[in-house]
Formats: structure tokens, C-alpha cells, sequence
């Protein structure tokens, strides 16, 4: 227990560190939601498979978008950060990768999101047969996307995000830098808007 403590201690100590000096971090040909001209960048290292990430889509990010993201102040890029504890989060990753191709990419990110946040708090499963339906249900081309997805086209970009969020110190996720600034975690909704309107002055 008391190395569990140390470790989480020392964890904290280095996103604090970081937190207070900023990190750069690209974002590469990521999609990106916002006015590419807004004067401030969030970037969330997220797992389809995380619950605190499901918690921030359905909790948080609603009301970023209505204060910031629409009125054009916050642009926000979501990067992949699949975790080793979750079987299928790789997959899942590459399968919003692939709604990139035929222009759904934040619809179907919203689409796997709520399809687990219908079916309770825990790690949701996901099958490749889910993921294919979830598709069709956004009125893709379903012939595409299978292709896509069974030929795992977008792997490399996806474990490439993961080895810069590894090499920028992310470790779990959500993780988000904010203009450089690393929050760990999900937060409430005023530890976010405190830092975004510090960063807009």
C-alpha cells in the first residue's frame, strides 16, 4: 500500500511539474473540433473504452462546446491513447479512425461513446460487429468501413498517438493539455473553465 502511495505521489508531483511549465504537444492532421483559429488548443488522450473519458463526453465536454468551442474561443483534438487494461480500445480506435474517411469522424467518436454510456458506468465490451452496426446506424457506407476496420489501416496512427501521449508523460487517461498546460483526469466542469478563461485573458 505504501508504494501504491508513493507511485501515485510521485505521479501527481510530475503532472503538477508539467502542469506548471506547459508541454507541447502536435496535433499532426488529427481532426479537430472548433475554429481552427480559436486562441486556445485542448487536446484529450482518451480511450473508447475508459469510463472517466465516457464521463467527460457526456458530462463536460456538452457544456465546452456550448461556452467555448461554438463561440469560437477553444478548438479541441481528441488523439488516441488506448490502455493495455482495455481489450478492445485499440479497435475501437481504429474504427473512428475509419469514420474519418467518409467525413464522421466526431459523429461516430459520439456514436461509440453513447452506445456505452446506454448500457451502464463500467468497461463495455466492444465487439467488431457492434462497432460495424454503429456504422451503418450513422448512415455510412458499411462495404467502406469494413474494409477499413478488418485491414486495420489506421493502427499506425493510432499507436503513434499513443507513443507522443507516452512521451509527453501521459499515463492515463483522460489527459488534457490545454494550451500545454496537463490536467490529469476527469475533472469538474469549473477546474476547466478556470484554467480556459486564465488562458484567455
Amino acid at each position: 500500500m505504501k508504494v501504491l502511495a508513493t507511485v501515485l505521489f510521485t505521479v501527481l508531483l510530475a503532472l503538477r511539474a508539467s502542469a506548471q511549465r506547459g508541454v507541447f504537444i502536435g496535433v499532426d492532421d488529427d481532426p479537430m473540433l472548433g475554429s481552427p483559429d480559436a486562441k486556445v488548443l485542448m487536446i484529450e488522450f482518451g480511450d473508447y473504452q475508459c469510463p472517466s473519458c465516457r464521463m467527460f463526453w457526456k458530462e463536460i465536454e456538452p457544456r465546452l462546446k456550448k461556452d467555448y468551442i461554438d463561440t469560437g474561443k477553444v478548438k479541441l483534438v481528441f488523439r488516441d491513447f488506448p490502455l493495455t487494461t482495455h481489450p478492445e480500445a485499440v479497435l475501437a480506435a481504429m474504427a473512428v479512425n475509419c469514420a474519418r474517411d467518409q467525413n464522421k469522424y466526431w459523429e461516430y467518436h459520439d456514436k461509440v461513446f453513447r452506445e456505452q454510456y446506454n448500457k451502464g458506468d463500467d468497461v463495455i465490451r466492444l465487439k467488431p460487429a457492434d462497432l460495424k452496426k454503429w456504422a451503418k446506424d450513422i448512415k455510412m457506407d458499411p462495404a467502406a468501413f469494413d474494409r477499413c476496420l478488418d485491414s486495420e489501416k489506421y493502427k499506425d496512427e493510432v499507436m503513434k498517438d499513443k507513443m507522443e501521449g507516452e512521451a509527453a508523460g501521459v499515463q492515463g487517461t483522460p489527459t488534457f493539455f490545454i494550451n500545454g498546460r496537463v490536467m490529469g483526469g476527469a475533472q469538474q466542469y469549473p477546474e476547466y473553465k478556470k484554467l480556459i478563461d486564465e488562458l484567455l485573458r
